[in-house]
């Protein structure tokens, strides 16, 4: 299973393997943001997604294998990476503002070079963040964060931020490999890319995902996502109608059947992914938007306007191979029961 470690050889095994794409818009530096249409021509639409957060590569791969091995009559719109930029690591980031890409042997002298290139405007234990040109640098990943609460961070408003992020643990993502890409709104609110969905202000990723929707009105929403623990999970969402609540539980229920059937390692009794969650069973847990603030992000829009929706999340230390697995197990799962219900 292939690991992208450019967005361009993405766009590459696409042309390679005879896919054309549709380019929604382009990122901050000129890459296009890209759909393919697969499946076949019978409605409702199915949409799928991946990489809104550039750690998280496996979903990626998996959404490249789905476009080139799905097989249901409906059509299926695949957006396979929301951040071309995060993808292809923290030196690329960097060449936004330097001009030219800069040699990183480690964490230690990227954050040298923000020192020195830059001009430094917070620090503390093991976080340093930057300006340099356009862009703000982060030392490393940090959410829950505001202009509000740190002063400091004013010349950050309405800007993207690049962080350090990745482990050399993780296959896919090794420290520096991967950007991941946080944005500065105007009200000051530091948030990643999937979020903005609801909000009449949004970055570019998150508005032609949104025109995206509103052109195809997927009935079934698929988000593959990864997170830093083992095991493997998702969230699925309350339905606005009976009928979408009976097939959302429907879907969920095959899932986590499927996944566990296979030996996938799911996650502990006790574990919940925030307070804003509730808990059916082991590793599948229902998420309130509104309890959570930040804005809606892909799932919760989709929940919100069009229908059943899932974002899958597959434990980024248990190999990539696994998780890609798992992530089209998932999908493939969902789309099956969706497929039943409009036979």
């Amino acid at each position: 299973m292939q690991i992208f470690h450019r967005y361009a050889e993405l766009l590459e095994r696409l042309d390679a393997k005879g896919h054309s794409y549709e380019i929604l818009g382009c990122a901050p530096d000129g890459q296009p943001l890209v759909c393919v249409r697969t499946g076949g021509d019978k409605t409702p639409a199915i949409f799928i997604s991946a990489g809104s957060h550039s750690t998280e590569q496996a979903g990626v791969s998996a959404a490249m294998e789905l476009i080139d091995t799905l097989d249901t009559e409906h059509q299926v719109y695949i957006i396979p990476c929301r951040d071309p930029i995060g993808l292809n690591g923290f030196a690329y980031a960097l060449s936004l503002s330097l001009g030219e890409e800069p040699q990183l042997v480690d964490k230690e002298a990227a954050v040298e070079l923000l020192r020195a290139r830059g001009e430094v405007l917070h620090e503390e234990e093991d976080l340093l963040v930057a300006l340099i040109g356009e862009h703000g640098y982060f030392s490393r990943v940090r959410h829950g964060w505001s202009v509000e609460r740190a002063p400091a961070l004013e010349p950050l408003r309405g800007r993207r931020v690049y962080c350090m992020a990745g482990s050399e643990k993780i296959e896919g993502s090794a420290m520096l490999q991967r950007a991941y890409s946080l944005i500065v709104d105007p009200d000051g609110q530091i948030l990643h890319i999937n979020r903005f969905h609801d909000t009449a202000w949004a970055p570019v990723e998150a508005r032609v995902t949104r025109d995206l929707m509103a052109q195809v009105d997927p009935a079934l929403t698929l988000d593959l996502h990864e997170h830093g623990r083992d095991g493997f999970w998702f969230s699925a969402r309350h339905q606005g109608t009976d009928d979408h609540q009976q097939w959302e539980q429907r879907m969920a229920d095959a899932i986590i059947g499927a996944v566990e059937a296979a030996g996938t390692q799911l996650m502990p009794d006790d574990y919940l992914p925030g307070s804003f969650f509730t808990k059916t069973r082991n590793s599948v847990y229902w998420l309130d938007p509104r309890k959570r603030g930040e804005g809606f992000n892909l799932s919760d829009f989709a929940a919100l306007k069009y229908g059943p929706a899932f974002t899958v999340e597959t434990g980024m230390p248990t190999g990539f191979a696994n998780r890609v697995s798992a992530s089209l197990l998932a999908a493939r799962t969902a789309i099956g029961v969706f497929e039943q219900r409009y036979l």
